[in-house]
């Protein structure tokens, strides 16, 4: 009975051995799986604040032309209104340098 005993726990031992290499492995595999998702999620947030950062320049941007498309329109008004009391002719549209 000793010999079936010592066989018996040494395939218990054998059988627990192999089950803890397979969790360590899941293990692993899980917690790599977790790291990929942590970095491209990590590199997804980095884009995301660069797309935003451009957003805030376009839209920096698109104000600056608008302030000179105003300022443009006042100076034509000016022009015209110079042009009026003087009685000069309009010699075409104002040329852009």
């Amino acid at each position: 009975m000793v010999g079936g005993d010592a066989a018996g726990t040494q395939i218990v031992v054998e059988a627990w051995t192999v089950l803890v290499a397979a969790a360590t492995l899941l293990a692993g595999m899980i917690g790599g799986a977790f790291g990929i998702v942590f970095h491209l999620g990590g590199r997804i947030d980095h884009q995301s604040d660069r797309i935003d950062h451009q957003s805030d320049r376009i839209d920096h941007q698109s104000d600056r032309i608008d302030r000179v498309a105003e300022e443009v329109a006042l100076v034509r008004e000016r022009v015209a209104r110079l042009e009026g009391s003087s009685g000069t002719n309009d010699p075409g549209p104002l040329q852009l340098a």
